[in-house]
């Protein structure tokens, strides 16, 4: 090689000479020489952002036949590559002829691409999928520079599964197999790219010079041999031609082998297509030379590059340095990097860190810390370091990998805590052994880079499934004095489960006992008894393998699986005969869902009872009543409204049964029960448990209703006040259900009557239907106190009841009263309004529905929407009248815009064959709401009636297109009522229907299939999706593929199972996933609807049937935490982790749960909460974290809140926390522990020390100032003002003093703000801080008695635009016009020119009371004169 490269430099040199081989006659100025490119080398002078780069090197073709430019792309966070600038084509290429070329070869591959289109909705589809894909992909490169093989994986799949890829999709595919995928060997990227090579080729993909070159790049990035002359072979029969690219990589890959001779051929084909020669074929020399063995030529291609008229870059050097790193030549490498430190070239840390590599890899890890001591640490170092620690680790280099991470400077510059992580996650992935392990942790936890590198160590092997190494791990965690808990072998038993391993679970068993930790009840009730057919052919298991496990627990764990099971028989006979202490405390949660399981009421009787006598159960405080009592309230607490309906009789049966056993239950218990019984509208109930409580359970309580009546008695006697006690005999009477008895009570000392009284009166004369004593206790609670307002429950309760009794009137009035006192009203109280009208629709009350609706909507108690608006049909339709309910529906329509019921209205036409009033109906809906949706109005009802003749006719109306959501929407209503052939059908007459997504209602059939276990239609779907050439979605595969497997049948396509995958559909409000069933539907309509008793009703009989989707447990759990339900979240939760891998609370969900736990004052399990947010790299919410700290505060907690300080340590800017929440916050926890002046000082010692956290005017206490006024914390409040007064008058910090002058205007404090006003008055010059106050004030309505009074102490504040405009703004949120006016008199008076917004909002809120507007109202919005200012404003700027 030698031999060859010295005639090769002389020719180089020779320049002129004719007899030069033409292919080495390339760099000086002879005829035919090729063009070289002036080296753009430094990729720092102009910064480039990267997600352009992104868009446009996978968008836009042409620039692929830039290597610089494509290089870019691959660059982004790769090691040893640079982005290069953005610079025009034309400056990077001599020569257009290339740039030609390339646009040609672009634009015929997309010919061909567009004839494989299918549809346009297929071309949008794909569009849609390769934007998602893009972005994925380069939020993960701009994130950590590197991909994960999971997500290129799940990319890939989506991909093939679209159908029909795109080049552009192939592109991104195959670039990404190489630098970006540190975690894999280097033979592992080379198959990915060629099965996605082969996949894609397969699926039509036409590839073009483009993706050559990029496989190229794959395979030199992946040192893979190969012979460039088969390559350009197989492109040559591709009929693809070469460009600059191409022949720049086959060069690189000529060299890499150290082959000058081979790299010389492609020199010569580039000269014969007059392509220009860049910076990067004289690097590929460089190192073409060194692996030759040849380190002097290489040296002696700078001198050439430089007589070509080519600067070497750094590129060139860092071919050059790493070179002589290969060769274990230190001396040499310093020598090139001082010249290069001298001249202007520079080289990154990720140059440097290439050269590590080198080094590492030629085995001379012995300079890798002289290396490391050049780094500067630059912004991009730490995750270029990371990559080449994920690098080194995968070719078995850990311990170099490791010194690598030991030189990150993240304590000192980052913060992060738990650095290590990714290093030992990828450690387990490559089988290190444990002894390195072991080191690497103590390592790591000597040096503070890793709290718990242990634990995090053995988490990775458990959810890797590595057995072995976890248990060597325990081990050492266990030498190390670390407890090992039970849920650590979770993750193993789990994998065993889901394999059906049985033996795989009595070894884990086994290792739990030599670890000395013994199984628990949940461990063998969630993870050992479901894989066993009987807990006796588990413990036969157990014993033929020599383990005996501890017999308290395992029995107790069979009795809490058979109560699941429902089988109460088990449960009564072990409780029977059963020795082992046991509580009912432990065995609430398993015998309710066995009781809801088990309709036997002699059963459910039969074990309460034992439960209440036998001590065994009962022992613990405060005893067997309140312990059975609690059982039932939960028992009722856990059911749904219907669910309780339904089982009413026997609900009735079980507390008589339970009377005869003499079993009791306190009051405070009976009341919760009779309230959950009231609000599941079976006050019927209220009786029976009513008589639970009448003896034994009476004495518990201080006073009995007899004796609180002989002592009213004694009272009245002694003519002593009796309004106490009165109060309470009457809330006594109520709690017994004695209507009759606190009525007469009532009249014989109605003087003495309160308020509380009354209510409670009401209440009971509402349960119990009497409503003429309770309009009579109304009228009688009215002229007591008029002002007084009844709860929202007590006002809907006496509608109903008055209504349903025939007294309209007074129902309406009821309804005025709501109104007039403001009552709230929420979702709850309008489906309560919709309950009252459909029982009135339903028992034919025409008036009644009428009267009752129009004053609901008429009042505004609730919009007039379809559902509240539907019982004015439903009053016809129950009486056949289908003209009336016809008429009924048009007119809700012309009062509100709404067509409620029309379905069912054109449903029963049709079954009678009414057509003038179809017709009617027809030419209403085509006038008011188009002909498209009067079509398709028209074809459901034909659908739903039978008329399939009538319904295709409808549906192949020239013109007509898919409708997705409506087409949805009948889908859902075929699922719910289980219209197998209504379904059909609708997908049958479909077929042709323009723009209809075929996928999705064939996958909506696929669910009505599995509902009823149609295995044999369910496969001829398969077989009519690929007559219609219909590709699916990999859910619709994998639906089919879960009923096909569920039935025995053999699948006849490959699916592959994720269980990660999440995808969602448009149309869909849930997600598909390995198993759906019409559990899963009802569970989401149920969130959807807001109906949490509903929702976990539902989970709890789908718990041990069914595995449902990720999306579904997360929807409910969301969904309780919302409701305050934390510890059913909590159970959905462990049954979603038992059934999916890796199942994990997503960012949303974890927020929720932790401001849940902040609401219930469970703060020590939210602080927990967050960390594990935390730790999974997952972000809380602000507002999570805010209201944590805050509820510290309020306890007066500083410890904890300067723990949640450490903890999100680094991320405040991406929460977008301030750093103010936890100033404000420590100083408030410091006053209530009454450490005023420490609180006071470590503010001030703030504001005036040299170097404060933030600029004064930035420093804001309001918030701490608002929380100690509403505290009335005046101490505090003097000390705070004299603080702030003294910042303000010594060191001339004026934001304190103003934030107090604010928040004591805001709390209504004007003579104390008027006061500070006076003893400092530069608060009034303050304008920014004054101006910001009135915008946020103008977006609350009820702040312009604030503005006023603000006005009147400062008054120059007027003439400020921000000021006045938000100060108009408040007072037309609130309706004021007088202070409006003032305000537009007083600023026209002083000729200030007024913006457009100010007059827009004064001219609106005139219009509204009826007065004239004095000027020209500005036309357009609110929003288009906002923005105006805005722009306004940032051109003055």
């Amino acid at each position: 090689m030698a031999a060859l490269l010295r005639p090769a430099l002389s020719l180089l040199r020779a320049g002129e000479d004719p007899r030069l081989p033409l292919s080495l006659r390339f760099f000086l100025g002879v005829p035919g020489r090729l063009h070289t490119v002036p080296c753009l080398s430094s990729a720092r002078a102009v910064p480039v952002p990267r997600l352009v780069f992104h868009r446009q090197l996978l968008s836009v073709k042409v620039f692929e036949d830039e290597e610089d430019v494509e290089d870019c792309r691959m660059a982004l966070g790769s090691i040893g590559e640079r982005a290069s600038p953005a610079v025009p084509l034309a400056s990077l290429v001599g020569d257009h002829k290339a740039v030609g070329q390339a646009r040609q070869y672009a634009i015929a591959a997309e010919k061909k691409n567009s004839l494989q289109e299918d549809t346009p909705s297929t071309h949008r589809r794909n569009n849609s999928q390769f934007d998602w894909a893009l972005m994925r992909l380069d939020n993960s490169v701009r994130r950590t520079g590197r991909i994960p093989k999971t997500l290129l994986q799940k990319v890939f799949d989506n991909t093939c599964h679209s159908g029909s890829p795109g080049g552009n999709q192939a592109l991104l595919l195959l670039r990404s197999c190489g630098s970006l995928l540190p975690e894999l060997e280097l033979s592992e990227r080379t198959e990915f790219v060629h099965n996605i090579w082969d996949k894609l080729q397969k699926l039509g993909t036409v590839y073009d010079v483009s993706h050559y070159n990029a496989l190229l790049k794959v395979y030199l990035q992946n040192e893979y041999k190969f012979s460039p002359t088969d390559f350009l072979a197989k492109m040559e029969e591709a009929n693809i031609q070469p460009n600059r690219v191409t022949y720049q990589r086959l060069i690189a890959a000529y060299c890499n082998v150290g082959d000058i001779e081979g790299a010389s051929k492609i020199l010569g084909f580039m000269k014969s297509k007059d392509l220009p020669v860049t910076e990067a074929v004289f690097s590929a020399l460089v190192t073409g030379h060194a692996r030759a063995g040849d380190m002097e030529n290489a040296e002696n291609i700078l001198t050439v590059m430089k007589e070509a008229g080519i600067e070497p870059g750094p590129d060139t050097y860092l071919a050059l340095l790493n070179a002589y790193a290969g060769k274990g030549d230190i001396d040499q490498v310093k020598q090139i990097l001082e010249k290069v430190e001298k001249s202007d070239l520079y080289l990154m840390d990720r140059d440097l860190l290439q050269i590590i590599y080198s080094f590492s890899k030629a085995g001379y890890p012995q300079y890798v810390s002289e290396i490391l001591g050049k780094c500067t640490y630059e912004r991009r170092f730490i995750p270029d370091a990371m990559n080449l620690i994920l690098l080194l680790i995968t070719e078995k280099l850990e311990d170099i990998a490791f010194q690598i991470l030991l030189a990150c400077p993240v304590s000192r510059e980052d913060g992060l805590s738990d650095f290590g992580s990714f290093f030992l996650r990828h450690c387990v992935e490559m089988n290190t052994p444990v002894e390195k392990l072991k080191g690497y942790c103590k390592k790591l936890k000597e040096t503070q880079m890793h709290s718990s590198p242990f634990q995090f160590t053995l988490h990775c092997a458990l959810v890797s499934n590595k057995a072995d190494l976890a248990k060597a791990l325990m081990k050492a965690l266990k030498e190390e004095g670390f407890p090992i808990r039970t849920h650590y072998f979770w993750p193993l038993l789990v994998g065993h489960q889901k394999e059906k391993n049985v033996q795989g679970i009595i070894e884990v068993l086994k290792a739990m006992h030599e670890t000395g930790v013994n199984p628990d009840q949940e461990t063998y009730v969630n993870y050992v008894f479901p894989s066993f057919d009987s807990v006796k052919a588990l413990h036969a298991s157990l014993q033929e393998n020599g383990y005996i496990p501890e017999k308290s627990t395992f029995l107790q764990a069979e009795l809490k699986s058979e109560a699941l099971r429902g089988n109460l028989g088990f449960v009564f006979s072990f409780l029977e005969s059963n020795t082992l202490p046991l509580s009912l405390n432990s065995l609430r949660g398993s015998l309710i869902l066995g009781f809801k399981r088990c309709m036997d009421v002699n059963l459910w009787s039969k074990i309460t009872e034992l439960l209440y006598k036998d001590k065994r159960y009962c022992q613990e405080p405060p005893g067997p009543m309140e312990a059975v009592g609690y059982f039932l309230y939960n028992l009722i607490d856990s059911m749904s409204d219907s669910e309780v309906q339904a089982k009413e009789e026997h609900l009735r049966q079980y507390f008589h049964q339970l009377k005869e056993m003499n079993v009791k239950i306190p009051e405070n218990i009976y009341r919760g029960i009779r309230n959950l019984l009231d609000s599941y509208h079976v006050p019927e109930l209220i009786k029976d448990v009513n008589i639970l409580i009448e003896r034994e359970a009476r004495k518990t309580l201080p006073f009995t209703s007899s004796d609180l009546e002989s002592t009213l008695e004694k009272l009245k006697a002694e003519n002593q006040p009796v309004r106490d006690v009165l109060k309470q005999l009457i809330l006594a009477l109520c709690s017994e259900e004695n209507m009759q008895k606190a009525l007469e009570v009532k009249a014989k000392y109605e003087s003495d009557m309160v308020v509380g009284g009354y209510a409670a009166l009401i209440n009971l004369c509402c349960r119990h239907g009497n409503a003429e004593d309770a309009l009579n206790l109304k009228q009688e609670f009215d002229r007591l106190n008029s002002s007084a307002v009844l709860d929202t429950r007590k006002y809907v309760d006496l509608v109903k009841v008055l209504g349903k009794n025939g007294k309209l009137q007074d129902a309406i009035n009821i309804l005025k009263e709501m109104k007039e006192k403001d009552v709230l009203i929420k979702d709850a109280t309008v489906l309560s309004f919709f309950h009252i009208l459909n029982g009135a629709a339903l028992r034919g009350e025409v008036e009644t529905v009428k009267r009752l609706h129009e004053a609901i909507v008429t009042l505004g108690l609730a919009n007039p929407s379809t559902s509240i608006s539907s019982p004015l049909v439903t009053l016809y339709l129950e009486k056949e009248d289908l003209s009336s309910a016809l008429e009924a529906s048009l007119e809700c329509f012309e009062k509100y815009k709404i067509l409620p019921r029309i379905h069912d209205v054109l449903c029963k036409l049709i079954e009678k064959g009414k057509t003038d009033l179809i017709q009617k109906a027809m030419d209403f809906v085509s006038q008011e709401q188009g002909e498209m949706t009067m079509l398709y109005d028209l074809f459901f009802a034909f659908l739903q009636t039978g008329n399939y003749k009538e319904a295709k006719k409808i549906i192949e109306t020239p013109g007509i297109r898919a409708r997705p959501t409506r087409l949805q929407w009948f889908c859902d209503r075929c699922i719910s009522s289980n219209q197998v052939e209504t379904l059909e059908k609708l997908v049958e007459l479909t077929q042709k229907l323009f723009e209809c997504d075929r996928d999705q209602l064939y996958y909506n059939l696929l669910k009505l299939y599995k509902m009823n276990g149609d295995w044999q239609r369910a496969d001829a779907v398969w077989n009519k999706m690929q007559e219609e050439n219909i590709i699916p979605r990999e859910r619709t595969l994998r639906l089919l593929a879960e009923i096909l497997k569920n039935n025995n049948q053999e699948v006849p396509f490959d699916m592959p199972e994720l269980w990660y995958e999440n995808e969602t559909h448009p149309l869909k409000s849930s997600s598909t996933s390995l198993v759906e069933t019409d559990f899963q539907k009802k569970i989401m309509n149920a969130c959807h609807t807001k109906k949490n008793k509903d929702a976990y009703n539902i989970f709890l009989k789908a718990e041990n049937e069914v595995v449902l989707s990720s999306e579904t447990y997360l929807s409910l759990i969301k969904l309780l935490l919302l409701k305050d339900s934390l510890a059913q979240a909590m159970q959905v939760k462990t049954v979603a982790e038992t059934h999916i891998k890796g199942f994990t609370l997503n960012d949303a969900a974890n927020s929720l749960l932790l401001i849940t736990q902040v609401r219930r004052d469970y703060l020590k399990e939210a602080l927990a909460t967050l960390k594990t947010s935390l730790d999974r790299e997952q972000l809380p919410s602000r507002m999570a974290v805010t209201r944590l700290i805050q509820a510290f505060a309020l306890k007066g907690d500083v410890e904890s809140i300067q723990t949640v300080q450490k903890m999100v340590n680094g991320l405040e800017n991406t929460i977008g926390l301030s750093h103010m929440v936890f100033i404000n916050n420590i100083a408030l926890a410091q006053i209530k522990n009454n450490n005023i002046d420490v609180a006071m000082e470590n503010i001030e010692s703030l504001l005036t020390s040299g170097n404060p956290p933030m600029e004064p005017q930035y420093f804001g206490l309001a918030y701490l100032f608002r929380k100690v006024i509403e505290e009335q914390l005046e101490p505090a409040i003097e000390k705070i003002s004299i603080m702030a007064e003294r910042l303000a008058n010594q060191f001339a910090v004026y934001k304190p003093v103003t934030d107090l002058f604010l928040q004591l205007l805001d709390s209504g404090k004007v003579d104390d703000a008027r006061a500070l006003l006076q003893r400092c008055g530069a608060i009034a010059e303050q304008t920014p801080i004054l101006a910001l106050f009135c915008v946020r004030s103008s977006r609350t309505p009820g702040k312009a008695p604030t503005m006023k009074s603000l006005l009147e102490l400062i008054p120059e504040l007027i003439e400020k635009e921000e000021a006045y405009s938000s100060i108009m703004k408040s007072y037309a949120l609130d309706s004021d016009v007088p202070s409006a006016k003032a305000l537009y008199e007083r600023l026209t008076a002083k000729n200030t020119k007024l913006n457009d917004l100010f007059l827009k909002h004064y001219a609106v809120l005139l219009k509204t009371a009826g007065e004239s507007v004095p000027f020209p109202e500005p036309p357009e919005s609110f929003d288009f004169y906002v923005k105006q200012l805005k722009e306004s404003k940032g051109n003055a700027s």
